[in-house]
């Protein structure tokens, strides 16, 4: 691939590479579009097949950003950190995990505040204040001993009077493998991750606020804490609205929701109650969904590749069934709402649809976009732009910035079903498809050079 054929091809601005040889980070800052302010975007971390697979994956996001940020009229550009993830399948296992203990927090009085620097405010406290002394930086080894007295976990758990202790124990005679030596390198995993982050957020302060990263697919508030030690330019971390109860899963499932109900009346339908809606993927975001979904009297068909959490989903939503997460796309049903990865709504499987509203929360749902968006059209399928749709999550991160709170904060996301209808109406006067008329709603934004706040 053609970097440089791909950087003028989508119109990005910037795009940087981050390596640090002593923690083994390799990330992609891809910064797109900065006409309406700093980039905002999500920092993911995900195990790519080669270096070209994470370089068009950053690229795409970042200019979804950049048309997400402009529709739901936030003063933000586009951009999106794409780390790739090198590490073993155990390492990986526990990053996935979404809390994780012993991280390193920021001493807040170490860096400028990102309010301040971004938006000139009085106020001196940083963004992730309230967060842990960063002097604290016990390894889990040396938060299981006794720092006074010295003792190990084994030694704290040994009859003194045989001398043997737990690791001992459970070692296996031949190997000497003991149980401290196991937690000696799940702390060096986890510390090895910690300084990939620490790397990134020298490469983002580098940068002088020309982009601000947050939580996304992969990453953990832990992750965000991180950074944090070393740039001001990050959001979600610890004791952040963000970081907390999967409140930004849960806005971007309301916009999505909302969406879903703004489509339906654009269609006639009063409300949900009977409606089959079919929802692929049910992660943080898509089970969210399902639960305002079943709420609002949806009849739900759910399916996700992990399986407990398609039981779970059929326990907690009474009259829901389960699909193939494969061709759950072709369910009987009013709205399919794709949830899970991006590319799902191909020229094959298009064909195969048997709903009249296609809306979800998957980025970059479109494959062969101009084929597929055709199609969609010539058979009466009312597509929402998955950017407009999805726009919750960044949402709250902007107004949480500038002191939001999350009542203000729900006000604001339900403002999708606003810029919908614009989007609808848009497409219907120029007899053009949603998907252009979003495109073009979004780079009147940008050419104006002013975000347009949905009222």
């Amino acid at each position: 691939m053609q970097i440089w054929q791909e950087i003028e091809r989508e119109g990005m601005e910037e795009l940087v590479f981050c390596y640090d040889s002593s923690s083994g980070l390799k990330a992609i800052i891809a910064i797109h579009n900065t006409s309406l302010g700093p980039a905002l975007g999500g920092c993911r971390c995900w195990t790519y097949t080669s270096q070209e697979e994470a370089i068009q994956d950053a690229v795409k996001l970042a200019k979804g950003m950049t048309y997400k940020n402009a529709m739901a009229g936030l003063p933000y550009g586009g951009g999106k950190a794409v780390v790739w993830d090198v590490t073993g399948p155990s390492e990986r296992t526990e990053a996935m995990k979404e809390k994780r203990e012993g991280s390193a927090l920021v001493d807040p009085v170490k860096k400028g505040t990102l309010s301040k620097t971004l938006a000139g405010t009085a106020k001196g406290d940083t963004l992730g204040a309230g967060l842990a002394d960063s002097a604290k930086s016990d390894t889990l080894g040396a938060g299981l001993a006794d720092s006074a007295k010295g003792d190990t976990l084994g030694a704290g758990l040994a009859d003194p009077a045989k001398g043997d202790t737990l690791g001992a124990g459970l070692a296996d005679s031949a190997k000497g493998d003991t149980l401290g030596a196991g937690l000696a390198d799940s702390a060096k995993g986890e510390d090895l991750r910690a300084l990939r982050f620490r790397a990134l957020g020298r490469c983002l302060e580098r940068l002088n606020g020309r982009f601000v990263t947050g939580l996304d697919l992969g990453t953990t508030a832990a992750d965000m804490d991180q950074i944090r030690v070393e740039t001001a330019y990050v959001t979600d971390t610890t004791g952040s609205l963000g970081a907390q109860d999967d409140f930004t899963a849960d806005m971007t499932a309301y916009g999505v929701y909302t969406g879903i109900v703004t489509s339906l009346h654009h269609q006639g339908a009063a409300d949900l109650q009977g409606i089959p809606v079919a929802v692929q993927g049910l992660g943080k975001v898509g089970y969210a969904l399902c639960r305002y979904l079943h709420a609002a009297g949806a009849r739900l068909i759910v399916a996700d590749v992990v399986q407990e959490r398609v039981q779970r989903a059929l326990v907690q939503f009474s009259g829901a069934i389960s699909a193939d997460p494969a061709h759950i796309h072709g369910a009987d049903c009013r709205v399919f709402a794709p949830c899970a990865l991006g590319g799902v709504l191909t020229p094959a499987t298009v064909e195969e649809l048997r709903c009249s509203i296609v809306a979800g929360a998957a980025n970059n749902q479109l494959s062969e976009r101009q084929l597929v968006v055709g199609r969609m059209q010539a058979r009466g399928i009312l597509y929402a732009p998955d950017y407009v749709l999805s726009a919750g999550g960044i949402i709250s991160t902007a107004c949480e910035l500038q002191g939001a709170g999350p009542d203000l904060i729900r006000q604001k996301v339900a403002g999708i079903a606003t810029t919908l209808s614009k989007v609808y109406a848009e497409a219907a006067r120029n007899g053009i498809s949603t998907a252009d008329a979003a495109d073009h709603l979004a780079e009147a934004i940008l050419r104006s050079g002013q975000a347009d706040e949905p009222q």
